[in-house]
Formats: structure tokens, C-alpha cells, sequence
């Protein structure tokens, strides 16, 4: 399994150049716009996003095949492929909260509550986008899957800037504020265990379809 994982972020490492530069651009865009919301939102989704890039790598080179001549059950692939996303979204939040609290140091305006909130939040997002993800890449494969990736990547992006849009021209009472203040609390919290229990249903869906796969 760790050889899996490993193999997979060694993949990687051949994108880091160019994740950095999108990141050092897209940082400086929400510097300028003050907005750790779409910095916090693009890190961690464009961090999900990679596995994708894993599961190309290995389409390219037949790894699959080669993989299951090893000691290594379709279970375990399926899974190194969760534990991978999993990680590199990790990586992305951590990212996007060491920038999210740099542009709060050098704008004199750092709030840590609603930068770990947003974070908590966006990420949460980023397993749903990894749950639905990975399922109907199995099923269909990469190239096929591309058209279901970008809408599943541009959906949960655009509800949460309309979201926001449509929540900061609301109106609400001081008492409607203190509670919607203690939902945002926990918020966080409530929508990663949501996340994770859809995350293993998504599993189990995926080791099915790969399953009952040829290679």
C-alpha cells in the first residue's frame, strides 16, 4: 500500500513547477482582490483535482496490469487512489491556510477563525468532488470521465461564489447573526464527517466497478 501511495506522489512531483507558478499567480489575484475565499477554494479543489493526473499516468503506461501481477488486490489500488486524494487535498489546505494567513498578516486583517472555517469548509467540498470523481473515472475512464470532471469541478466552485454573493446582500437581525455565527462554528466539523461517510460509500462503489473490470 505505501508503495502505492509513494509511487503516486512521485507522479506528482513531475507537475510541481507548474502548480506552483498557477498558485503564485492565483495568489497574487487574491491579494489584490482580498478574497481568501477564492484562493482558499482554488488550492484545495485544484489539489483534488491531481489524482486524476495519477490515474492518467498509470492509463499510459499500463500500470494497472502490471499492479495486479503483484501482491497487490483491486482493493488496494482502489484505496491508494482515496489515500492519495486525500493527502494532496491536505497539502492544498495547509497551503491555502499559510497563504490565506499571510494575506491576513500583510493586510493587518487577520481573522484565523474564518480563514480555518472557510478551509474546513472548501475542503469538505473537495472530498465530495473526490467521491463523485473517482466512481465515474472507473467506470469510464479518464479521457471519457473529462466532461462529468469539469462539470463536477465547476459546480461546487460556482455555488459557493453565488453563495456568497447572494449571503452578504441578506438582511439578517442581530439574533439571526449569533446563531447563523454558531452554525458557521461548527459547520466545518458537521460537513467533513458528512464528507467521509460519502467518501466510503464512494469506495465501495469504486472497488465494484474496478472489480468487475478487464484489464
Amino acid at each position: 500500500m505505501n508503495g502505492l501511495i509513494l509511487k503516486d506522489l512521485y507522479n506528482l512531483k513531475n507537475n510541481g513547477k507548474s502548480i506552483v507558478f498557477i498558485l503564485v499567480v492565483f495568489s497574487f489575484v487574491s491579494f489584490s482582490q482580498n478574497d481568501i475565499g477564492f484562493l482558499t477554494g482554488y488550492t484545495i479543489l485544484l489539489a483534488s483535482m491531481l489524482v486524476i493526473n495519477t490515474m492518467s499516468y498509470d492509463n499510459t503506461a499500463k500500470w494497472d496490469k502490471y499492479a495486479l501481477t503483484m501482491p497487490v488486490t483491486r482493493k488496494g489500488v482502489v484505496l491508494s487512489k482515496y489515500l492519495v486524494s486525500i493527502i494532496v487535498s491536505l497539502i492544498g489546505a495547509a497551503i491555502a491556510v499559510a497563504l490565506c494567513f499571510a494575506q491576513g498578516i500583510y493586510r493587518h486583517n487577520l481573522d484565523a477563525m474564518e480563514i480555518l472555517t472557510v478551509t474546513g469548509i472548501v475542503l469538505a467540498i473537495g472530498f465530495l468532488f473526490i467521491s463523485f470523481m473517482l466512481p465515474i473515472v472507473y467506470k469510464f475512464g479518464v479521457e471519457k470521465s473529462r466532461i462529468f470532471i469539469f462539470v463536477i469541478f465547476i459546480i461546487p466552485f460556482a455555488v459557493i461564489m453565488v453563495g456568497r454573493s447572494k449571503f452578504a446582500k441578506l438582511k439578517l437581525s442581530p439574533l439571526a447573526v449569533q446563531y447563523m455565527n454558531i452554525i458557521l462554528q461548527y459547520l466545518p466539523v458537521i460537513l467533513l464527517l458528512i464528507t467521509i461517510l460519502i467518501m466510503v460509500v464512494s469506495y465501495s462503489i469504486s472497488v465494484k466497478v474496478y472489480s468487475n473490470k478487464d484489464m
